[in-house]
């Protein structure tokens, strides 16, 4: 009995010394979490690139880091842009999903022009369409700063998120709906619409403001107007579900989401030193 028992044991030892060997290394959480949001990432495409417009230049560039997050120039309403003005993109660098880029830029306007967006200089995520209540995580980081402001600009540091009614639309033009998250309201910048109501996010009080712009629009930013929140973090899912008291429904799909600065007029510099997202 004794050498049968003896031999049973080393045999369980031996099983369980195989399964040991057998197991699957374990992998990096972060790296999946990028992985999901970006599909396959280029960080070599980033190391001090640069995209400049002027008015003898196209309105629309691109500089693609991964399968689904790309820097833009987007001079939207370049013809609007007086002699003189321009927009220059830098990407400093792009290590384990976290971005630092930078935009210097300049947008004179006439006077019955100055209260249109020229330009919305961004970095976005456009993957496979998600819905709101099948999302499993949507979180985000942005550290910046603006400097160099001439005493006429006009601007808002800001995410612009477009929803979907239906899950094949995969471009703005199909949005049902644009949600923008604005961080910063530069000399009297205001959203689309009439403010409606206040919103908790984080330890930031936000105002919301209703509007429309081709689709509704719901935009919050800081109640007081005159704040910058230079270092922004927030879990997105839960502030879309807070949302849907100004008409955000969870059956919607998230088309793209940008982060930058929409440019009404004037100059500075835009330096982001830390962006990421994670969306899945």
């Amino acid at each position: 009995m004794i050498r049968k028992s003896s031999f049973l044991q080393i045999s369980a030892s031996l099983l369980v010394l195989v399964s040991v060997k057998c197991l699957p290394a374990t992998s990096d959480p972060a790296q999946d979490g990028i992985s999901k949001t970006m599909g396959q990432v280029h960080e070599s495409a980033c190391k001090g690139n640069t995209m400049l417009w002027t008015k003898s230049n196209t309105n629309w560039q691109s500089l693609k880091l991964a399968d689904s997050f790309t820097l833009y120039q987007n001079v939207w309403q370049g013809d609007k842009v007086l002699d003189g003005g321009k927009s220059e993109i830098i990407c400093d660098s792009f290590q384990q999903g976290s971005l630092a880029w930078r935009t210097d830029f300049a947008m004179p306007s006439a006077p019955q022009d100055d209260n249109q967006v020229k330009a919305y200089t961004n970095v976005a995520w456009a993957g496979d369409s998600i819905q709101l209540k099948q999302l499993n995580t949507f979180n985000t980081v942005w550290d910046w700063k603006l400097s160099d402001e001439s005493k006429d600009i006009v601007a808002d540091v800001s995410y612009d998120i477009f929803l979907a009614s239906h899950r094949e639309c995969r471009e703005q033009k199909c949005a049902s709906r644009e949600v923008m998250i604005w961080l910063s309201a530069i000399n009297g910048a205001k959203p689309a619409g009439t403010r409606v109501g206040t919103i908790q996010v984080g330890s930031e009080q936000f105002q919301v403001w209703q509007g429309t712009v081709n689709v509704p629009v719901v935009s919050i930013f800081p109640v007081d107007a005159d704040r910058q929140i230079n270092s922004f973090k927030a879990d997105f899912k839960k502030l879309l579900k807070k949302l849907d008291q100004f008409g955000v429904l969870q059956d919607e799909y998230i088309v793209s989401v940008g982060a930058g600065v929409e440019i009404f007029k004037g100059s500075g510099n835009l330096t982001t030193s830390k962006y990421t997202i994670e969306l899945y």
